[in-house]
């Protein structure tokens, strides 16, 4: 019995079809691991992001916000200038830029024979229906522990300096931070809440007991002469 070409050509496609599955594993595949990560002393691969890449990206957004949102380093280290505000400050504080950005601006304050420094930090906060003072200073509270282990009691002081409603508020004691993850002793704090037009000014000394004591008295100086800064004219 004679095939006809109709069957022929049926098998012979067959054929090539399993011959075609019997050669698939024999296809190099990419190696998965070596797509995913680069191997220790080998550039990253192009198509990922290299290190730091969110690092550059931020700095070009903080190039294109506006220059209220960029402080920049002030020409005479004796004055400061912040949030509408400016006063004296003691020419050994070293000015920084901020490393928040909800932060106006910040100094590192040396401690006293060298020892650990303090911390002056400046930020702001729109006027706000829950933003009241007290409110602040109960939640300031829990950050410091007492000796006698719950929150200190903090001394308050309000006072009007050139026509602005400023509240002082100190405390001291074991510092447990924000969050609570990390505990510093001996610690105290001294804040200003400064009250303009449209905002809170909080002015913040934070740092070891020893260091914020001797540098009381120019932080006060700050505070006693702090002055709105004028508008200027286009």
């Amino acid at each position: 019995m004679t095939s006809s070409p109709k069957i022929i050509l049926t098998c012979l496609i067959a054929a090539l079809v399993l011959q075609g599955c019997d050669d698939t594993p024999s296809i190099p595949k990419p190696d998965p691991v070596e797509e995913a990560t680069a191997l220790p002393g080998q550039p990253t691969r192009p198509t990922l992001p290299t290190p730091g890449t969110s690092r550059i990206q931020s700095s070009r957004e903080a190039a294109s916000k506006p220059a209220e949102d960029s402080p920049t380093p002030p020409t005479d280290p004796s004055r400061a200038e912040f949030a509408g505000l400016r006063g004296p400050i003691p020419a050994t504080w070293k000015w920084e830029p901020p490393r928040h950005h909800f932060r106006a601006a910040q100094w590192v304050v040396p401690g006293r024979d060298g020892g650990e420094p303090a911390e002056l930090v400046v930020t702001t906060f729109p006027e706000a229906s829950g933003n009241t003072i007290q409110n602040n200073i109960e939640r300031w509270k829990q950050q410091f522990r007492s000796t006698q282990g719950g929150p200190p009691q903090p001394v308050v002081e309000s006072k009007v300096v050139n026509g602005l409603s400023v509240t002082l508020v100190d405390l001291e004691g074991e510092y447990l931070g924000m969050g609570g993850g990390f505990h510093k002793v001996d610690y105290r704090m001294i804040v200003s809440i400064v009250e303009t037009v449209d905002r809170s000014v909080f002015i913040k000394l934070l740092g070891p007991e020893s260091t914020v004591a001797a540098n009381r008295n120019g932080y006060m100086d700050l505070i006693d002469n702090l002055n709105v800064m004028a508008m200027r004219s286009n």
